[in-house]
């Protein structure tokens, strides 16, 4: 019985950490498609102030937090409106994202060390 108890319990959290997590406005998601990391990494200007719905995995160090796609990093100064609590970069370290907001090629982060910026963040779904 207390072996079961387990079993059920680890199934449980397992199922809780697994499951994906949405945070702002769920209703625009059909109204982009997704656009390529490195395009927008390879040509910053085509997307100055664009509306971009891209896929990514937040990292987040002492200075920033940036989505990547593993070769390139995009910072992400604020992830508001979609969220404006704090308690959400926990949630987000370190995992794969699908993310809607405004890029900005002027700006590039800690020591202009980001190949751009989301200024602000409307939609994010872990996956």
């Amino acid at each position: 019985m207390r072996k079961t108890y387990y079993l059920l319990l680890i199934s449980l959290l397992i199922f809780a950490c697994s499951k994906n997590q949405e945070y702002g406005n769920s209703e625009i998601i059909n109204k982009y498609e997704f656009t390529d990391f490195q395009s927008v990494v390879k040509n910053p200007k085509e997307f100055y102030k664009d509306t971009l719905r891209i896929k990514g995995q937040i990292t987040m160090s002492s200075h920033n937090v940036s989505i990547t796609d593993g070769k390139s990093w995009i910072w992400i100064d604020s992830f508001e409106p979609a969220v404006d609590y704090d308690t959400v970069y926990q949630n987000l370290n370190m995992r794969d994202v699908e993310l809607i907001g405004v890029f900005d090629f002027r700006e590039k982060g800690f020591m202009d060390s980001y190949d751009g910026k989301f200024t602000e963040l409307f939609y994010i779904k872990t996956e």
